[in-house]
């Protein structure tokens, strides 16, 4: 079990809720406000049911959450505060949207549905609207809405509320690549509005490192591992959170689908991607470099010689760190690693394709 530090400004909880004979949850949480705290892991780990006890869908069975000062679910202490009571905000994947409200109205629902006046909560969802730039959109239902836009109004209809928490439950999970990414830069500035503690559940590492201050790995039920960004990349606990931390991260900046690193201006990178231009954030995964004892032919667009840093076997793969002029991580099969002879100092050719060079807005 990872411990946390209580606080009491913000969130601070203990989670522990058994779903059937074979899972149970049990995690521990601090998000100080202003601080974005991702909850990264893979499917059936138990993030939903992260955010069903967050939300007073399911009950706990032992543990404690305190909101802003505020004890939401004590067990112990006979304290459950009903959903609507609890003071949260919450983004899901599919927005939710009401489909016969348009958008000024969906996002005035909130704080009229807490008891605000009609003229009030008018007056919030116009601030809410003028603040995330919607105000081409306010006319408009739901039916008539970008996936990319109905996710903006979701986010401001969650803002619109005041809540002590904001929860952005798989917000960018439903969108297509090219949304997904110019929504994510959007989020990450939009989220700068809203001065509490935020929780972003997600199975993306991209979403993870690129929005979030700090990551908490879940994996069966128990947070695995919790820090920093870079600790989380830097030095992984446990194999799937390798895999995760693997992923490469550069910057650059993009021309015509020609992107010049910016930490390795001797170096360049072909991108299929021509349409996110000028400054961007480059993520190749660690499986999509392949490696070779000669110089490649053929189809890669991205061909160049390396040193081997540091070879590391995970179980199923080996991690091959590489030097200069591009140091990436590798992922390969042990098979390969032998085959190759691979070792600290050997030298090797590393090739990427362009379809595997993602470019993100920076």
């Amino acid at each position: 079990m990872t411990s946390v530090a209580q606080t009491t400004a913000g969130l601070s909880a203990r989670i522990v809720v058994s779903r059937s004979d074979t899972f149970t949850l049990d995690l521990e949480v601090a998000i100080e406000p202003g601080t974005t705290a991702a909850l990264l892991g893979p499917n059936g780990s138990g993030k939903s049911t992260t955010v069903d006890a967050l939300a007073g869908i399911v009950p706990l069975d032992e543990g404690r959450i305190q909101l802003d000062g505020r004890v939401l679910d004590d067990p112990d202490a006979g304290v459950f505060v009903p959903t609507e009571q609890r003071g949260l905000g919450v983004v899901f994947q599919q927005g939710l949207l009401f489909d016969h409200l348009d958008v000024a109205a969906n996002i005035a629902f909130g704080p009229r549905s807490a008891g605000r006046p009609s003229k009030q909560a008018d007056a919030i969802a116009r601030r809410w609207i003028d603040t995330l730039d919607l105000a081409d959109l306010a006319d408009r239902h739901p039916n008539r809405l970008s996936g990319g836009q109905a996710q903006r109004v979701a986010l401001a209809r969650a803002l619109a509320t005041d809540p002590d928490l904001l929860m952005l439950d798989e917000p960018l999970a439903a969108l297509d690549i090219a949304t997904r990414t110019r929504l994510r830069r959007t989020l990450a500035a939009h989220l700068d509005y809203y001065e509490g503690p935020r929780l972003l559940i997600t199975h993306d590492p991209v979403d993870a490192f690129l929005l979030a201050d700090c990551i908490y790995i879940l994996e069966g039920g128990s947070v695995t591992q919790a820090g920093s960004v870079e600790d989380i990349r830097r030095r992984p606990a446990t194999p799937y959170v390798a895999a995760l931390a693997g992923l490469n991260l550069l910057s650059g900046i993009n021309n015509n689908g020609m992107v010049k690193l910016n930490d390795h201006p001797s170096q360049t990178l072909q991108s299929a991607d021509r349409a996110t231009t000028g400054s961007v954030l480059v993520t190749i995964h660690p499986t999509a470099v392949a490696l070779h004892a000669e110089q490649p032919h053929g189809s890669p667009r991205n061909v160049w010689g390396s040193t081997v840093v540091a070879v590391e076997p995970l179980g199923d793969i080996t991690r091959i760190s590489l030097g200069e002029p591009l140091p990436l991580n590798v992922d390969i099969t042990p098979a390969s690693t032998e085959l190759l002879q691979l070792k600290p100092g050997a030298t090797v050719w590393a090739s990427v394709k362009a379809t595997e060079v993602n470019l993100n807005p920076a």
